[in-house]
């Protein structure tokens, strides 16, 4: 018989062979010769490490992997779910929180274990990492706990609306209209929820750095001179300690609903030229322009249509209800666990999911096209690449990616095609 138990393994050697087919493309591709573009990103030695950093980092994630298959196939041919359902005593909600509060604890073990051997292991060994035993311990603990809150939040909202969807729509009798208004109600829900959720996030990002007001001064007038015809404005500049943590670098513009500000990480400030901070931040000044064009439409449409199938669904339930029938048969259990339900649900919509997600990744890289284009424009074409090729050899980035794996899963351009783009802008401008 095929059951859930196997369907969910399947689908987990399936996604472990796409990851090693991926890899083994990745590896070929790194042996092409760099184009023009970036063939000066690296010196002979630098690139020579680089290569020894992708590869220790391969044989990291290659050991990760295999335990987490591992792991996943113990706990998917066990009886801990139909342990767990007796146990709580067929209660939907503690089914729930006593599952994940498992699968969290484990795989919490190996993440902390896997995050301290990047860190002090491989980090450490090609000179990127500053962070002490304590900074390290204290991000590991915020981290956990915002993603413990919001995961186990989130689906348990989730849990709630799924055992009283049947109870709202009157055992899904109800027509169209009605199914509207319900999944309206609960678009509100869940939208304040990730609102909540935004500024706990917000809160943590506070707790894990120091942010420090940049003082009034020819550089402050500067950043405001750049975003002087722009209609939104930040007014809130601030310089946070990256050097505390990393030898990485990093500018950003933070947007929370109506407070927006730039986050400059001191190591930049202190380490790059003044042209080149300029550059970046007319980058995310780019971003802050950013107006509606048909690639926010489109990501509209797929919001309208997933809720057009939900809505379909609380009408015409059959399936769902099959599937839900299918779960509790496959693992030996009489009420619904949901933690099993949205795995198994998940992989029925990756190929939807992936699809959806290469769209999204598409515009992600467009929005960054056009805020390159924001820098050109103010004059700092060659700054921004001189910047980016820097950073890209200081922190031992790929800056040729293989075209498929840039296409599905880089949401910022890789440095050759970013490159190529900031010289074809500049020549227009010119």
């Amino acid at each position: 018989m095929f059951t859930a138990r196997i369907f969910i393994l399947i689908m987990s050697l399936g996604s472990l062979l796409y990851d090693m087919i991926l890899t083994r493309v990745s590896d070929k591709h790194r042996l092409k010769p760099l184009p023009e573009e970036v063939a000066d990103v690296y010196e002979p030695e630098r690139y020579q490490t680089y290569i020894n950093f992708e590869a220790d980092r391969k044989k990291l994630k290659s050991k990760y992997k295999a335990i987490n298959l591992v792991l996943d196939v113990i706990l998917i041919f066990s009886p801990v779910y139909a342990v767990i359902d007796n146990l709580c005593n067929h209660n939907p909600y503690l089914v729930f929180l006593v599952t994940y509060m498992l699968i969290w604890a484990i795989s919490t073990v190996v993440e902390i274990y896997s995050s301290y051997e990047i860190t002090f292991g491989l980090m450490e060994k090609y000179g990127l990492n500053k962070k002490d035993l304590k900074e390290f311990v204290k991000d590991e603990v915020l981290n956990g706990a915002l993603g413990l809150i919001v995961t186990v939040g989130f689906l348990e909202l989730l849990t709630y609306i799924g055992e009283h969807l049947g109870r709202w729509t009157n055992n899904y009798s109800v027509g169209y209209l009605r199914s509207f208004l319900i999944l309206f109600g609960i678009f509100i829900v869940v939208f304040l929820f990730f609102a909540i959720a935004q500024f706990i996030s917000y809160g943590v990002l506070k707790k894990q750095y120091i942010f420090t007001e940049l003082e009034d001064g020819e550089l402050k007038d500067k950043i405001n001179a750049l975003q002087k015809s722009s209609k939104k404005k930040v007014k809130k500049i601030y310089v946070y300690n990256e050097s505390k943590k990393t030898t990485m670098k990093n500018a950003f513009l933070l947007k929370l609903f109506w407070h927006r500000e730039f986050g400059i990480a001191d190591n930049f400030m202190n380490e790059n030229a003044e042209d080149e901070l300029l550059a970046v931040l007319s980058h995310e000044i780019g971003h802050l322009k950013h107006k509606k064009n048909i690639l926010n439409f489109i990501s509209y449409f797929e919001t309208v249509l997933l809720a057009a199938i939900v809505l379909l669904i609380m009408v015409k339930p059959d399936i769902i209800l099959v599937l839900t029938s299918w779960v509790r048969d496959s693992f030996g259990i009489t009420s619904n666990n949901y933690y099993l339900i949205f795995i198994v649900f998940g992989y029925i919509l990756k190929p939807v999911m992936f699809v959806s997600s290469i769209f999204s990744m598409y515009k992600s890289r467009w929005e960054e096209y056009e805020a390159d284009r924001e820098s050109v424009k103010n004059g700092y074409a060659e700054a921004l690449i001189k910047t980016f090729k820097t950073l890209s050899s200081d922190e031992l980035i790929n800056v040729y990616p293989h075209p498929f794996i840039e296409f599905t899963e880089y949401d910022h351009p890789g440095m050759y095609q970013r490159i190529k783009s900031i010289r074809e802008a500049d020549k227009n401008e010119k």
